[in-house]
């Protein structure tokens, strides 16, 4: 295990100097501008300035001058490849303890205290500390020996490509490939006065490399580090961006050179779209295949939710091939992932998720997941724990809120202005309903009654009433008698009034309709008792007037035009005959 003195105090001056810096940056306003003002690409918007990643990296070279360090946890000695400057703390115990620091040399040594000199540079930690312990202890017999890494090394790494500062940077052992691209990314800032004399903050580049074309952009998934060996790694960053996976983030290493080429957005790259938190455009690597974009796209918790996934391609002949997959056999390994090249597009097609509302008395009332066209009423009921005892089944109404065939604010104007009226007010009240039998579908052995989407299901309390309405003296709700008529009702109302036409009796829930006054009525119903059409108010007879002016306007404009068309031909008859035409 590596020994990282004094950690915790190290870590609290790291921040007091990362909030020292950011204070010192912010003075004046002049980050504000320099935030506001373009300069140089940031790491994934080629177009914008980011000046806190220069803050980054001025944190982090404070950091290195005074032996600050930022881990990810503890150094992994199998992963740790020593190399010239990494610092050993040496410990021999005895009557006469010993302590040494023993750093390991520009060519590559690690000194041991009377016990020789090793091979260090190249090797992996745990390597060297295990060679290391054999010599001391095979030197200082029967007595503890120890060493251990106390201060990692710094190095130069260069990068090159598609990058605004191209260069050579200080890194750590511990470092990553996108820190580096972060400060190859990052615009230098400097502070300048203005033209009123004022400081203000600008950027500019350390190098003379011009901006990169607008139709190009650097390929983060193509990344290539060269070691000093000659080996090469392709580095996928935005696969690290998506998954996390540090094996697609690697440790850099002593003189390593990291390239970034560029991609064409539209010659080099697939396109993902539709149902997918991340859709864009993507570089392509060698071996991708659909379900590498997917995971691009869609992240790995969000592969789950994939349907149908639309492959289109276009051919060397132009033609355009147009593929549908299903991504749950991929995802699941069932079906082998066919794959992309540069050009593709994948449409991730929407899930249709139909939802149905159920209010009213039922012991869980609320909006529940169907299955559009094959969900029943009898299922929805189930899924809401069912009915209450006071559910008044046969006022209960289903509502299609979301149909092309059900149309909204119908308008019947052949009808009279009292039967517009009217039919208008109970339009409004029953709009969109389906005209079904909801009792008798609940009972055993019942017609299901299929659900789609935004359907609204409603089950009124029953309270035991009849509402009458219309030509009555004293309209509203009368107390229901199982077994009595729509007479009864009337009566207990006032009675028809005076021009009393017909009785009705609409049923609340599926909008039956009985006539006469001697008909059968339920609890929740509603009666009505029409009337013939006089003006009870001024204002209703205004309304009535204008009516017969308007249509006695009509019919005097019909006859004008009549009479003056045959007086134009009586004209023309006179005119041609006085010429002679009929001679």
């Amino acid at each position: 295990m590596v020994a990282l003195p004094s950690l915790k105090r190290a870590c609290a001056s790291g921040l007091a100097l990362a909030a020292l810096l950011l204070w010192t940056s912010l003075a004046g306003g002049g980050l504000v501008q320099a935030q506001n003002r373009v300069g140089r690409p940031g790491l994934l918007d080629p177009t914008s300035a980011n000046p806190l990643l220069q803050l980054q990296q001025r944190a982090l070279e404070a950091s290195l001058q005074n032996g600050l360090l930022a881990l990810e946890g503890a150094v992994d000695p199998a992963e740790y490849v020593l190399g010239p400057g990494d610092l050993f703390n040496i410990d021999i115990g005895g009557l006469v303890p010993m302590n040494q620091a023993s750093p390991v040399s520009v060519s590559g040594n690690l000194v041991l205290p009377e016990a020789g000199i090793i091979r260090a540079a190249g090797r992996t930690l745990e390597a060297v500390q295990r060679e290391a312990v054999a010599a001391l202890q095979k030197r200082f017999q029967n007595v503890p020996v120890d060493i251990s890494l106390v201060q990692p090394r710094m190095f130069y790494v260069h990068i090159s490509g598609a990058v605004p500062e191209p260069g050579r940077y200080l890194m750590l052992p511990v470092s990553r490939v996108d820190d580096v691209l972060q400060q190859a990314y990052a615009s230098r800032i400097v502070e300048r006065p203005d033209a009123d004399g004022q400081p203000r903050i600008f950027t500019s580049a350390t190098s003379e490399r011009p901006a990169i074309n607008t139709d190009f952009r650097p390929a983060l998934r193509n990344i290539i580090v060269t070691r000093r060996d000659g080996s090469r790694e392709t580095i996928d960053l935005i696969r690290y961006y998506t998954t996390g996976e540090t094996k697609d983030n690697p440790y850099l290493r002593d003189g390593d050179v990291v390239m970034v080429p560029s991609y064409h957005v539209r010659r080099d790259a697939v396109r993902v779209s539709g149902e997918v938190a991340y859709p864009g455009v993507f570089d392509v690597r060698p071996d991708d295949t659909v379900l590498d974009l997917l995971t691009l796209a869609a992240g790995p918790t969000g592969l789950a939710t994939l349907g149908a996934v639309r492959l289109t391609r276009t051919g060397a002949d132009g033609r355009t091939e147009i593929i549908t997959l299903d991504a749950q056999p991929i995802i699941r390994g069932q079906t082998a992932a066919p794959a992309v090249q540069a050009g593709d597009h994948l449409n991730v097609l929407p899930e249709e998720i139909a939802l149905a509302r159920i209010q009213g008395r039922v012991i869980y009332p609320g909006t529940f997941r169907i299955e559009n066209g094959k969900t029943t009423l009898r299922e929805l009921v189930e899924m809401a724990g069912g009915l209450k005892p006071d559910a008044n089944l046969r006022a209960a109404f289903l509502e299609r809120r979301k149909s092309l065939n059900f149309q909204e604010n119908n308008r019947a104007t052949d009808l009279s202005f009292f039967s517009r009226a009217y039919a208008q007010s109970f339009a409004e009240q029953t709009e969109n309903r389906v005209i079904v039998d909801i009792e008798a579908a609940l009972q055993p052995g019942g017609q299901d009654i299929v659900l789609y989407d935004d359907d609204r299901v409603v089950f009124p309390r029953d309270e035991g009433t009849v509402f009458v309405m219309g030509n009555v003296p004293q309209p509203g709700y009368v107390e229901y008698v199982a077994g009595q008529p729509a007479r009864y009702y009337i009566n207990q109302a006032g009675g028809a009034g005076p021009d009393s036409q017909n009785i009705y009796v609409f049923e609340d829930g599926s909008g039956q309709i009985r006539i006469g006054e001697n008909s059968q009525v339920q609890s929740g119903d509603t009666v009505f008792i029409d009337r013939k059409p006089v003006a009870e108010s001024p204002q209703m007879a205004q309304l009535l007037l204008q009516e017969r002016i308007s249509r006695r306007q009509s019919r005097a404009i019909t006859t004008q035009i009549i009479f003056g068309g045959i007086t134009a031909t009586v004209s023309i008859l006179a005119t041609l005959n006085s010429l002679g035409a009929f001679d």
